[in-house]
């Protein structure tokens, strides 16, 4: 069936949360979902600890993989005591069950709200279906940013409506674990930072207008490999052997195939876009750099 995620925004001092259904991984992490404008807009107003919650956690042992107090916070805010005993046996003997007895305790103290028409209003979604990429995602917690509008460009494709969309930045970086490699499954571009997924998992984040002092800026894109190529065609064109431009400066585009955990292979490949006009068809074939 795969993995289902909460969508979690929280505030460790008033105990307040939001918290939404958001799937599996790959049905609600784009800019268009309602789970992600709501938590665009919440970091908007003020920080919060964000975690992108997955229900892997209750299973075998995964739960010892977060042990900072605002990780077991942020679990309490979407698991509870019987999410565990229902899927470990012999929980009470686990060297872990008071961290279990923890979250369950947590669980119910949570003052919980929801944004979600608060946000649609605010990012006009009937209009641009799209949060905003302006400005900073800041990590108070570790004094690093990404730049939103460099996030997008690089990470953008068209939907079947030609809408500009993205895979968006907070769902990865926040995810408890196995979300990513299923946004990516079909393989992503070559400069596509999948190691960064979970690195921000519970940390305080905020989206600000100006670059805090001292805090550095990371490179930051997640795209899936086709849907990228087929942005980039009519953007920038092929050089003179069908080879598929990256950007407008004339660099060709790189992807790379991933396996079935979401790892990268060694192989880098460009794209090279054969016309079909008797069939109205265009098609895109990945070539291995250095066999051309």
């Amino acid at each position: 069936m795969g993995q289902i995620f909460h969508a979690c925004a929280f505030d460790t001092q008033t105990k307040t949360c939001c918290v939404m259904d958001a799937d599996k991984f790959h049905a609600n992490c784009y800019s268009y979902c309602g789970t992600v404008f709501s938590i665009h807009y919440l970091l908007r107003q003020k920080p919060y600890h964000v975690m992108w919650g997955g229900h892997h956690v209750v299973l075998d042992d995964n739960v010892t993989k977060f042990t900072r107090e605002e990780d077991v916070l942020g679990l309490s805010t979407y698991l509870n005591y019987e999410d565990f005993e229902m899927n470990i046996e012999d929980l009470k003997e686990k060297d872990y069950y008071d961290v279990i007895k923890k979250i369950g305790e947590h669980h119910k103290q949570w003052k919980r709200m929801d944004v979600w028409d608060e946000a649609k209003k605010y990012f006009e979604w009937e209009k641009t279906r799209s949060v905003k990429y302006e400005g900073y995602l800041v990590n108070h917690s570790k004094k690093l940013a990404v730049n939103l509008s460099d996030y997008f460009n690089r990470s953008k494709y068209l939907s079947g409506d030609d809408w500009e969309v993205a895979i968006d930045v907070l769902p990865i970086l926040t995810e408890t674990g196995e979300g990513a490699p299923m946004a990516l499954f079909d393989g992503m571009s070559a400069e596509t930072t999948e190691e960064l997924a979970g690195a921000w998992c519970a940390d305080l984040l905020q989206i600000v207008d100006e670059l805090p002092e001292s805090y550095q800026i990371i490179p930051c894109c997640f795209v899936d490999l086709w849907k990228r190529v087929k942005y980039c065609y009519p953007q920038f064109g092929v050089n003179d052997e069908g080879y598929l431009f990256h950007d407008a400066d004339g660099n060709l585009f790189e992807g790379v195939a991933t396996n079935i955990f979401g790892k990268r292979g060694e192989t880098i490949y460009n794209v090279k876009v054969e016309l079909k006009p008797e069939e109205n068809k265009i098609r895109y074939l990945a070539v291995e750099i250095g066999e051309k």
